[in-house]
């Protein structure tokens, strides 16, 4: 494979953390030990093959290392997909090993979008999918920590037909951004967790999973406190710690990629896949909306920037309105 196209956000930054305990350093092993290949989605064209069904020249889309090149080892070969079966890939979720066979005459603009967004938007969807299941555990409000990250917006979009209130928890700095999104019924910054009332039966998001604020959070609205549902880790460098004092109920950790085996095993992934094209073609439109993007695209040509672009990401330094696509081939 060679690869033409990744994008870097705050969720290969959730990659790195939850590296050990979830496997994502297994999926591409790095030669020098104490490093790790950090994953990315993005696309790439196949430039040798020895698969006849695959034939040189196919375009697909998957979980790529941020690199130039990637031997694979297809299995569950399809007309629509294969699957990596090399060794060191068993024993991770198979959406992770799974490459969807592309048309040829790509998009690059919509290529980008589905680079930045299809690993953050399906996470968004089924999790608001995960809460609707639950008839949202009767909240009265949804309380969503790293209101900026795309993981967290997404969310408050597929929320967007429930009357209850989306509340966004973020930093002062992004504030004026994620008021501007349109899709938080109010935005508070973490100084001001306090002011959000304590009353009300809250389900809180957490992107974030900063350990201090999931501990503010459970103190503020203790038994109305319905359920915490943690999805990411935009502000931490390590998986959450289990805090057995916290007040109210025991956080449950979101993993999407147990929501789509969910699907598998009744027989619905078809038909949630369909549903699921559908609407992120719609957000998809709305983030590239020309009248009022939620997003501009930053290209970079080659991976020189990647480094700089990944101590962003992890400092909290990068603005939050760009979206950062390298092109690998069009040098």
């Amino acid at each position: 494979m060679r690869i033409e196209r990744i994008a870097l956000t705050t969720n290969n930054m959730t990659y790195a953390v939850y590296g050990d305990s979830i496997g994502y350093w297994n999926l591409f092993p790095a030669t020098q030990p104490g490093y790790g290949c950090m994953p990315a989605w993005g696309y790439a064209e196949i430039i040798e093959s020895r698969v006849p069904e695959i034939p040189t020249g196919t375009r697909v889309f998957g979980y790529f290392p941020i690199a130039t090149h990637l031997a694979m080892k297809p299995t569950a070969v399809t007309s629509r997909s294969f699957v990596d079966g090399a060794g060191h890939r068993t024993g991770t979720p198979k959406v992770y090993n799974l490459y969807e066979i592309q048309p040829q005459g790509p998009d690059p603009r919509m290529d980008s979008l589905i680079s930045l967004f299809r690993a953050l938007f399906i996470t968004s969807y089924t999790a608001a999918d995960y809460l609707r299941e639950r008839h949202y555990f009767k909240a009265e409000q949804f309380v969503i920590s790293s209101a900026s990250s795309k993981t967290a917006y997404g969310i408050a979009h597929c929320l967007s037909d429930v009357p209850t209130p989306k509340i966004g928890l973020t930093s002062r700095r992004n504030k004026s951004f994620v008021e501007g999104l349109g899709c938080y019924d109010a935005v508070y910054v973490y100084e001001e967790l306090t002011d959000i009332d304590p009353t009300k039966s809250t389900v809180y998001v957490d992107l974030s999973g900063d350990d201090t604020l999931h501990r503010r959070v459970h103190e503020h609205f203790r038994d109305r406190l319905a359920f915490d549902c943690l999805v990411g880790s935009t502000q931490s460098t390590s998986f959450p710690e289990q805090d057995e004092d916290l007040p109210g109920p025991d956080p449950v950790f979101f993993f999407a990629a147990l929501q789509l085996d969910s699907y598998k095993a009744a027989g619905e992934l078809r038909s949630f896949m369909q549903r699921y094209l559908r609407d992120e073609r719609i957000f998809l439109e709305r983030i590239a909306d020309t009248r009022r993007p939620w997003m501009t695209l930053v290209e970079h040509s080659g991976l020189d920037d990647a480094p700089a672009v990944i101590t962003g990401l992890h400092n909290g330094s990068t603005d939050p309105s760009g979206g950062h696509v390298f092109d690998l081939i069009s040098r």
